[in-house]
């Protein structure tokens, strides 16, 4: 008997009588990551006491629940195991403080085709959650409690959604670890990328590790551009400001409906030449972009060559995953 999610998976895909072990099997699970994985969550109390009661597509089960644990579900070599999708210390703990440890780099040298994908406005929404979670007593009955968590970044119009662990979650830390990771990743993570590199360029890298990305391609600032009214108003979003306002003298692309081809300017922002008038601008980038990113897919692409996607993994100053951030006091919670 366990609750330990990992441990519950890894006989789900082994075992020949009530799981997949006669299509899967032994040979084609990572004992050892699930060892690992079942650590980490018994020490962060991080515990899957549920049933399963009905036929199940068993990789989604898998995928979907292995994040309320924060786990990774992947496929590596053909293996399917669960890493920690947040950083841990030497001794299997949650830590905020260890940096993600960056295993590959990727240039415009050795890449080609990237491709960059924002999420949708609706997909960036902040919201709050309410977490549903089960408090149990020995030999009592449980009793389904919820907790309501909002970033304070937020506001109370903030749209809520429900997340309903009762059926398996009976820890509170669960909870509100998973709403808090949730909250973060929706607030901070926009886009991802996908390029196409050469084999020998991926040595170490697998799904769930972490790349830097250096590129001179302005593929990452969608706000530092905006549009220039008829009488000479700017509108744009608020990450073409600075701390004190728009700056000054700002290079810019800029294109004129009606016209052909786009031209070079400056913009000064506290007098705005008639000449831009009707227009719409992008700041032209003077510095190389550096980004680290997340591994989420290797996969085979055409001429010999590998594809790799990744989702943007934002850091703070001190160069540790801003979404594991602010946990304990830039959130607020409401409920038992």
């Amino acid at each position: 008997a366990s609750n330990l999610f990992p441990e519950i998976a890894y006989a789900l895909l082994t075992d020949p009588d009530f799981g997949a072990g006669k299509l899967v099997g032994v040979d084609s699970v990572d004992k050892g990551a699930m060892e690992d994985a079942a650590d980490f969550c018994k020490k962060n109390n991080f515990f899957w006491d549920g049933v399963i009661s009905s036929k199940i597509n068993l990789r989604e089960f898998l995928f979907e629940h292995a994040g309320y644990c924060l786990l990774d579900f992947t496929i590596i070599g053909g293996k399917f195991s669960l890493k920690p999708s947040v950083p841990v210390n030497n001794q299997n703990y949650i830590d905020k403080n260890v940096p993600p440890k960056v295993v590959g780099l990727f240039t415009d040298g050795n890449i080609k085709d990237l491709q960059v994908s924002f999420l949708d406005p609706t997909e960036r929404q902040l919201f709050r959650a309410a977490v549903l979670y089960r408090s149990e007593t020995e030999n009592g009955f449980p009793e389904t409690k919820s907790i309501l968590v909002s970033s304070t970044s937020g506001s109370n119009d903030d749209a809520i959604e429900q997340f309903d662990l009762s059926g398996f979650c009976s820890s509170y830390q669960q909870a509100k670890s998973f709403a808090c990771y949730a909250i973060n990743t929706r607030l901070l993570v926009d886009h991802g990328v996908s390029f196409t590199t050469a084999p020998q360029y991926l040595e170490n890298i697998t799904p769930g590790s972490y790349f830097k990305l250096v590129s001179e391609v302005t593929h990452t600032s969608r706000f530092r551009n905006g549009a220039i009214s008829a009488n000479g108003e700017i509108v744009s979003m608020d990450g073409l400001k600075d701390s004190v306002g728009y700056p000054n003298n700002i290079s810019i692309y800029f294109w004129k409906p009606g016209t052909v081809g786009v031209d070079e300017a400056t913009l000064d922002t506290t007098n705005v030449s008639e000449s831009l008038y009707g227009s719409v601008f992008s700041v032209k980038n003077t510095t190389t972009e550096k980004k680290i990113y997340k591994c989420e897919t290797i996969s085979y692409g055409e001429e010999g060559l590998i594809e790799v996607s990744g989702s943007y993994a934002p850091v703070d100053g001190n160069g540790n995953l801003a979404v594991m951030q602010n946990w304990d006091v830039g959130f607020d919670v409401v409920g038992d």
